[in-house]
């Protein structure tokens, strides 16, 4: 059967794998005529039993067996347009790539670095297990997005930096500092193209070349920042042996204070997801070089103390711990503050003593997430919402007790303050 034609596959690609999977390939090749696996994963940090229970049933989601808060979901469902999706409860997250931060072995004392981060999956998935972690992505319009999709789950253990590899590395206070390193590398995007035409078109033979130099560049800096006895989990969405065990095999031959703890490849024919590989890696240490690490931890104790050492070596910090909103003064000197939505994001609805909101009907959490105002008094009459402690000023807006962003209570008008560029359209 003409492979190439039948799945407008470059030939190169299918001989390379025809030659790696043997007799597995016909069952690999046919895969592509299937539709891609898609998936959500829930924010434990955030969401609440009764709510995971519901969407379960009422989206008839499936367990992802690698990932204790992933799930499947098919047909029609669009959870990105629930505002579940706005307020946090759940990243959409293709499942297969769920299995990196579980294979890492988080912990919650843990000081984590996701290297090659954006959009944020494997981040969003660390940050619910660890104490710290720094979120990084080199290209600059793309840890914005990462620093949204942060900003969205309300963490408050974040720093999200935009920096090369080599430049982190080159900071003095994260050499031997990271407990776990997640090097999610660029990659030849094998695992991509049953759902996106674009990883189809840019693969060649000297691409995944330059896949491979690049990602042992960037396993060589992770390697200086590991701490002894941490843990390093590479990962990639290829199938191609010489950027996962080969590069793996060549790391290990240049690094013997290294050795390999677990691999595991995820098939498309084999495992429900797009395919998948990931190995984790132990840096060896004494009891003197677990001394030096602790002494090098209590220097850098929180988020703020590691982007204070970020910025100090000139690097971009896009943001740490919760963004704070700003404190202004009118034309008449009076001061005020204007709440940031990072603030209100990272609120628990039981714990906020503040004025809130909390929308029953989707209806009205859809005007909001457009960027509408309301008349209080209106909504009142119908019992739409519940207003507590605040007849005028700032109030935190909630859908199902979730937050979602922030409103001002003025002469009985709710003016919007959910950000512009996050507004939905129509």
């Amino acid at each position: 059967m003409d492979y190439s034609e039948k799945m407008i596959l470059p030939a190169e690609y299918l001989s390379r794998m025809k030659e790696l999977l043997g007799d597995e390939f016909e069952a690999f090749a046919d895969s592509y005529a299937l539709d891609a696996v898609k998936g959500l994963r829930f924010n434990t940090k955030k969401v609440r039993t009764e709510t995971v229970d519901k969407l379960i049933n009422s989206w008839r989601l499936e367990p992802v067996p690698w990932c204790s808060d992933g799930y499947y979901y098919s047909g029609d469902l669009r959870p990105g347009l629930s505002p579940y999706h706005d307020a946090g409860v759940y990243y959409i997250q293709e499942p297969s790539a769920m299995i990196t931060a579980e294979l890492a072995d988080i912990g919650e004392d843990d000081i984590v670095l996701d290297l090659c981060a954006a959009p944020g999956g494997k981040s969003t998935q660390a940050a619910t297990r660890c104490n710290i972690l720094v979120s990084n992505e080199p290209i600059a319009s793309r840890a914005r997005i990462l620093s949204s999709n942060i900003e969205r789950m309300g963490f408050s253990n974040c720093v999200v930096t935009s920096a090369y590899p080599d430049e982190l590395a080159s900071v003095k206070a994260l050499h031997g500092f990271f407990d776990r390193i997640i090097v999610d590398a660029p990659c030849s995007g094998e695992g991509m193209m049953r759902k996106d035409e674009t990883a189809v078109r840019e693969w060649s033979e000297a691409n995944v070349a330059l896949c491979i130099e690049r990602q042992a560049e960037i396993l060589e800096q992770a390697a200086g920042m590991l701490k002894p006895g941490g843990k390093l989990a590479y990962s990639t969405c290829t199938f191609e042996k010489g950027e996962n065990e080969d590069q793996i095999e060549d790391f290990l031959k240049k690094h013997d204070d290294f050795k390999l703890i677990k691999e595991h490849r995820l098939w498309p024919h084999k495992d429900k997801g797009e395919g998948h590989f990931c190995a984790v890696l132990m840096k060896c240490c004494d009891e003197s070089e677990n001394e030096t690490r602790f002494n090098k931890k209590n220097k850098l104790s929180d988020a703020e103390d590691i982007a204070k050492a970020l910025k100090k070596a000139k690097l971009h910090v896009l943001r740490y711990g919760i963004e704070a909103g700003e404190q202004k003064t009118d034309k008449k000197g009076k001061s005020y503050y204007t709440p940031s939505h990072a603030e209100a994001l990272a609120k628990c609805y039981e714990t906020d003593n503040g004025g809130k909101i909390d929308f029953i009907s989707d209806e009205l959490c859809e005007r909001y997430l457009k960027g509408e105002s309301f008349t209080v008094s209106d909504y009142a009459e119908n019992q739409d919402y519940t207003l507590l402690n605040s007849k005028e000023g700032w109030v935190t807006v909630y859908y199902d007790r979730y937050p979602l962003g922030n409103a001002k209570i003025v002469n009985g008008v709710l003016k919007n303050h959910y950000p512009k560029g996050l507004r939905r359209l129509g």
